[in-house]
């Protein structure tokens, strides 16, 4: 069974629980309905007559379609079925009332039948504590079954499926309009961590999904499935075939277009901040603050209206968040809204909070208005670690680094686009806050839609942190850390079943591990000045070809690439195998001032499909000398050196080029025969 690193909150776990427990599908829950409308606009007006809305959406969410329960072993879809459809817009009308935990949608999608047959049927579920009520079929109502399935995609364990029978097969590659209403409650389940032996408090600060009245986080895919979706059913007992399917999906669903308005009930306070997709979005109608600019618009989309300014003057500028009236009794109401913007490779989050921000040029940070002693040490890290990365990415961000404050301070950090959701934590030193940040000012200056290239150089400047911090040995260890997983996640015999390419990547142990590993490879091949110049001159919207980042570093280093762009990243054809084959000296004739002279001849053997350029060091009492080594795929190469004296043993390899077993090989050299 191959391991592959996810989440840390995951990973965690499967530690500490051991063995993968087996999973037993409960007896499936069956209903059929034609729904009911809780809310409708435009077009789908006729069909409240035909589907008459309850007196109140909170009379709708506790409503539910009734049927006759269908027998324990029911299967409504296959997996082929489930996952046939790939979609390509979502529009969302979004209720929320937090002070009950409950959500209201209407979902408009648009998605494609990617499968190679017609289909008769199709899958939609949501998180198992949602409910249908209404799902339109190129406009018509059509009747549906649902089904509760077993499958930690959603946080609770279960999802709530409805599959509709079609009036006429949806041909392949064919396209299909629906329309779905359907509300519930979201608070916080750590349910399938708990059964699989998780100890709560583990599991808790993992699980921390929920609408409540001070904070609504819903991480999508793979955490909390507000929206609807079409996925084979896994779990976490199955290996990696769970965190598989959430990058799948990603990839899958990554050029899809998502637009938002969403409604939001308060009584006491105001929530002041959403973040939808990733964007930063102020709510509709609010005044731009005086104390910020311009929103900086991510490079891969043109910023939605409405997103949150970064800083523009010098020094923080708190913004606190409205007061809170606790004798407030008439129910209010604020929106956001998020205009069509691709999805990109993210699990469509969903974020509304009441939060001040904290700005100062090229951070946001949105957290309580007690806790700015928190946020004053975040500041001052992120001024110190910013002048690191801007050596490497240049002088101008693409966008803002946004920190917002998670509520509870043992839950983990979440990450989309630019802006990392974590606990603030006063008296945090820079060697603890200076990584993440680094990441974070990663994605600021530098960003792709090729996903190992976004998040490769993110992690690049993390551990160019690290080298400046404490060394390069440290910061090679830290690489290194996580190479017995990448080599484990590798395919055994690439020549035959390649693995994946860095282009297609969904695995994080590949477009995140592999990735950072591959330019810290091209930073040994070009030098730092080149690797440098190439990433300040990466355009995005330039990047039509997998090849242009090879363009990009091949001009400025004057270096023909090819050979380790077609191995390492437009190919996966698995990790070097290197041994030592021979390392010997002999004196030379002529010599120095300190005596002889000593020619050392070193032979390494590559037995994998994939080549490699490693640096070899050879030292002696009085110098040390490191000299590149490309060693092409099954087959040997050779390298000679003139020492000033009798050479110590030979190092291939520092750990900077990942290996099928020890990155790092020393042997003595022994005198010539």
């Amino acid at each position: 069974m191959n391991f592959k690193r996810h989440s840390p909150g995951f990973i965690l776990l499967l530690f500490m629980a051991g063995s993968a427990l087996g999973q037993q599908t409960d007896p499936a829950q069956v209903s059929s309905s034609n729904g009911q409308v809780i809310f409708s606009r435009g077009d789908d007006s006729a069909n409240a007559a035909d589907n008459p809305a309850p007196g109140s959406r909170s009379q709708a969410a506790e409503a539910s379609p009734t049927a006759p329960p269908a027998s324990s072993n029911a299967t409504l879809a296959t997996d082929a079925e489930r996952t046939s459809l790939t979609y390509i817009s979502y529009d969302f009308e979004v209720h929320l009332e937090p002070a009950r935990h409950s959500i209201a949608v209407e979902a408009r999608l648009v998605a494609r039948n990617s499968s190679e047959k017609p289909l008769d049927r199709i899958a939609l579920q949501l998180s198992s504590s949602l409910q249908w009520y209404s799902i339109q079929v190129d406009g018509s109502p059509e009747k549906f079954q649902t089904e509760t399935v077993d499958s930690d995609i959603d946080h609770t364990g279960e999802l709530t499926e409805a599959v509709v029978k079609l009036a006429k097969p949806l041909a392949a590659g064919a396209t299909i309009r629906m329309n779905a209403i359907y509300s519930g409650t979201i608070s916080q389940s750590a349910e399938r961590l708990l059964r699989l032996g998780a100890p709560a408090k583990v599991a808790e600060s993992s699980e921390w999904d929920a609408i409540g009245p001070d904070f609504a986080a819903l991480r999508g895919f793979g955490n909390a499935i507000w929206f609807p979706v079409s996925t084979a059913p896994v779990l976490l007992g199955q290996g990696p075939e769970m965190f598989d399917s959430v990058g799948k999906w990603k990839l899958r669903e990554s050029d899809a277009h998502v637009a938002m308005r969403v409604l939001v009930e308060y009584l006491d306070v105001k929530p002041t901040i959403a973040f939808l997709n990733g964007y930063a979005v102020r709510p509709d109608g609010a005044s731009p603050d005086k104390s910020v600019a311009s929103t900086v618009s991510p490079a891969s989309a043109k910023g939605p209206a409405g997103s949150v300014p970064s800083a523009a003057k010098q020094g923080p500028a708190f913004v606190a968040p409205p007061e809170a009236d606790a004798g407030n009794t008439v129910l209010q109401v604020v929106s956001f809204t998020l205009p069509s913007t691709r999805l990109g490779f993210a699990p469509l989050s969903f974020f509304v909070m009441s939060a001040g921000r904290e700005g100062v040029p090229g951070l946001d940070i949105y957290s309580r208005a007690d806790n700015q002693a928190a946020a004053s040490t975040y500041r001052s890290v992120f001024q110190q670690t910013r002048m690191a990365v801007e050596q490497w990415l240049g002088p101008r961000p693409k966008r803002p680094v946004v920190l917002v404050e998670l509520p509870n301070g043992d839950d983990l950090p979440f990450e989309e686009r630019n802006v990392l959701f974590l606990p603030l934590k006063a008296g945090s030193d820079s060697d603890t806050i200076g990584p993440a940040m680094a990441h974070m000012l990663g994605h600021a200056y530098f960003a792709s839609r090729r996903v190992w290239l976004n998040e490769g150089v993110a992690q690049l400047m993390t551990l160019l942190w690290i080298e400046q911090r404490a060394g390069l040995t440290t910061a090679i260890d830290q690489m290194g850390s996580h190479r017995a997983a990448l080599a484990i996640a590798e395919t055994a015999d690439p020549g035959v079943n390649p693995g994946q390419s860095l282009i297609e990547a969904w695995s994080d142990i590949y477009y995140r591990d592999k990735a950072v590993n591959v330019l810290w490879m091209l930073r040994n091949i070009v030098g730092d000045e080149a690797l440098g110049k190439a990433l300040q001159a990466y355009t995005p919207a330039n990047d039509h070809e997998p090849s242009y980042f090879q363009m990009l570093l091949q001009k400025a280093s004057n270096k023909d690439l090819e050979w380790f762009f077609d191995d390492w990243v437009y190919r996966d054809r698995g990790l070097p195998d290197l041994h030592i084959v021979s390392a010997y000296w002999r004196p030379m004739l002529n010599k120095n001032s300190s005596g002889k002279n000593y020619l050392v001849s070193v032979d390494v053997q590559n037995n994998s499909f994939c080549a490699a350029e490693v640096p070899v060091t050879v030292a002696s009492a009085f110098s040390t000398q490191t000299r590149e080594l490309l060693i092409p795929a099954h087959t040997s190469a050779s390298l000679r050196m003139l020492l000033d004296s009798k050479p110590a043993p030979v190092v291939v390899n520092d750990g900077s080029v990942p290996e099928t077993e020890s990155s790092r090989h020393e042997q003595t050299v022994i005198a010539a025969q």
